[in-house]
């Protein structure tokens, strides 16, 4: 017998054994091997209160009486991220993944840290692994409320606080990086003529890191990402996973959605800008202009404007068409000042009326395109 085909039989044979816990909502399968609290009340109001919170999850959880309102509120993308979570579309079912508690830990203030996992098992029999989550579960009078994790696992960082930005970090902070990071701010905030924002900095090594601290202890849809975060405005909550004591990039995207409608924000304008003034996936301005120049030195024949139009991959993970768009949008600032490089940033999601202004702008058409880029890489 293999050890594939043990593995399978003996998740097999786990779920057979399995006991279901207050089957009217089938929501929760607890295996004989997971320990509950001793107390059986409180182990019973826990695991109903659970069991409601799976119900309540796919629909308005945040008037669940599981759950706190205004928690809610500061931590919505997190619980959102469990609606619908049963869903399979690869598989073609609803209910593919079964909820499965995985831990129920008692935390030094009396609350608990619940661990759930999510599995299906396909028709030949791989077991898929879908999501791991943490939540934090605390007694009330009726039933146990769930909370998101990040607070009490961020609470031992360090903290700084440079004029609008409170940094958490765990080593040590780059004092010359996050001061740099918050004069970015003010001066961004000042070219859009908007109000500096104040916000909470935590900077991760990487984006498992960010879904580590806010209890995504595993994500099948996010596996391999490395660099990336998340910045909730409102909230004024930045989860960096850069390795670093700043993020210019997404703090960019975070002042244009202020200033924009998302139907008003071209993305191939907004990318473009921001590769010429900060960064792209780590990659700095000057770095990706030499892939750009490398790619036209090899391809001496090919034509940029078919490459912008498909969108190649310029170089992993940068598709070419927003340094080329970086390119355009340096000369039309030079030229023209940044209110004509807000009129292509704000020109909607399609990129005619992009193309259109930068036709009225420099005279841009397909058949120049590739002469005035190859101009601007120069520069």
């Amino acid at each position: 017998m293999t050890l594939k085909l043990k593995q399978i039989l003996t998740f097999f044979t786990c779920l057979l054994c399995a006991t279901q816990v207050f089957s009217q909502s089938a929501q929760l399968t607890i295996l004989p091997q997971i320990k509950l609290p001793n107390d059986s009340v409180i182990s019973t109001k826990l695991i109903q209160s659970l069991n409601q919170f799976l119900t309540d999850k796919n629909e308005n959880i945040k008037s669940s009486s599981v759950m706190d309102s205004n928690h809610y509120k500061r931590y919505a993308d997190f619980f959102e991220l469990l609606k619908n979570v049963e869903k399979s579309k690869r598989y073609n079912d609803d209910n593919f993944f079964r909820c499965y508690l995985k831990n129920i830990v008692l935390q030094p203030d009396n609350s608990f840290q619940v661990d759930l996992s999510y599995f299906g098992i396909t028709k030949s029999n791989e077991i898929v692994h879908r999501l791991s989550i943490s939540l934090l579960a605390k007694e009330t009078k009726n039933n146990f409320v769930f909370y998101c994790p990040f607070e009490q696992n961020t609470k031992h960082w360090k903290t700084t606080k440079l004029d609008n930005i409170t940094f958490h970090y765990q080593g040590s902070l780059n004092e010359a990086v996050a001061k740099d990071f918050e004069k970015y701010n003010i001066t961004i905030a000042n070219k859009l003529k908007l109000q500096p924002i104040q916000f909470d900095f935590y900077n991760c090594k990487d984006i498992q890191e960010v879904y580590k601290v806010l209890g995504i202890d595993y994500d099948i849809s996010r596996n391999g990402e490395v660099r990336s975060g998340s910045f909730d405005i409102t909230n004024k909550l930045f989860i960096a996973g850069t390795n670093t004591d700043q993020y210019k990039h997404d703090l960019t995207h975070g002042y244009f959605s202020l200033k924009f409608a998302d139907s008003l924000r071209n993305w191939t304008a907004e990318e473009g800008y921001n590769i010429y003034t900060t960064d792209y996936w780590g990659e700095s301005t000057e770095t990706i202009f030499k892939y750009l120049n490398e790619y036209i030195i090899k391809n001496p024949t090919a034509s940029l404007y078919d490459a912008f139009q498909k969108n190649i991959i310029l170089k992993y993970p940068i598709p070419i068409k927003y340094p080329l768009s970086a390119l355009l949008i340096r000369r039309v600032e030079k030229e023209f000042g940044f209110e004509k490089v807000l009129e292509l940033i704000s020109s909607g999601e399609s990129d005619d009326n992009y193309f259109a202004i930068l036709h009225k702008l420099i005279g841009l058409t397909k058949d120049n395109f590739d002469k005035i880029i190859k101009e601007e890489i120069k520069k």
